[in-house]
């Protein structure tokens, strides 16, 4: 009886971390890759050589609802910040490599370069994006 117990809780454990695994393996993915889709990052640039910061999130994520607030109040500030819901458009979260929500990604020059995955406070947020 042993071994069916040990069998049944590793395949648990791998049912439940290889999705897990798989998001944050997929985001890192996209780091240095270029920007799939450069016409939704044109209009809110102010030069080509500024930074854009994305945030992929979903109305139906806890975590989401936490971040969103605080994401929205940095969009008001800083107008080179995209929020977009991965539910009205999941073609364009899946050419971004997004499979999980909350997705912080960081783009200059048309290229991915920082990508942060799950929930963060407001001290992380504004750290990633001062980075």
């Amino acid at each position: 009886m042993d071994n069916i117990g040990l069998i049944v809780v590793t395949l648990l454990a791998v049912m439940f971390v290889t999705p897990f695994l798989y998001m944050h393996i997929s985001a890192r993915r996209a780091v240095g890759k270029a920007v799939p889709i450069a016409d939704l990052f044109t209009a809110s640039q102010e030069s080509p050589d500024s930074i854009i910061y994305t945030y992929f999130m979903s109305k139906n994520c806890s975590m989401c609802e936490s971040m969103t607030p605080i994401i929205e109040k940095l969009k008001s500030e800083n107008s080179n910040v995209i929020i977009i819901d991965i539910n009205q458009d999941p073609a364009l979260a899946k050419k971004f490599h997004v499979y999980g929500t909350p997705t912080l990604m960081t783009i200059h020059a048309g290229i991915i370069k920082k990508v942060k995955l799950g929930q963060l406070s407001r001290k992380n947020i504004e750290k990633f994006m001062s980075d």
